[in-house]
């Protein structure tokens, strides 16, 4: 799940979560997530990474109170990335070239004897 690291929080120097709100938070999670927010605010940076928009997480967390409340947090004084274009894993993947066909070898043929 994103928060392995809860037990890092307030002792790391930088809070990185990666793929927030990903999928949609249960009770716990949602409470979880709100208490890590609210214990970083502040005092310690925080990197997160997501395929959603702030507007779009809301929606992620179990409890809309809570979901308010970390965003409100998350985004008052936040910088926002925004990367468009090909995803790099698209541009890492192997891609398959047209090669020149090969020539099949011939059939060995037996007489009958």
């Amino acid at each position: 799940m994103y928060f392995r690291i809860a037990s890092l929080t307030s002792t790391g120097l930088v809070l990185i979560v990666d793929d927030f709100a990903l999928d949609s938070m249960d009770a716990v999670e949602s409470h979880d997530a709100h208490e890590i927010i609210t214990e970083r605010h502040r005092c310690g940076s925080m990197i997160f990474t997501s395929n959603r928009g702030p507007d779009e997480w809301l929606t992620m967390f179990a409890d809309p109170m809570r979901a308010q409340s970390a965003i409100d947090r998350l985004t008052g004084n936040a910088y926002d990335l925004v990367i468009e274009g090909e995803s790099y894993r698209q541009r890492l993947k192997p891609r398959l070239t047209a090669q020149p066909a090969r020539p099949r070898p011939a059939a060995e043929t037996r007489s009958p004897a």
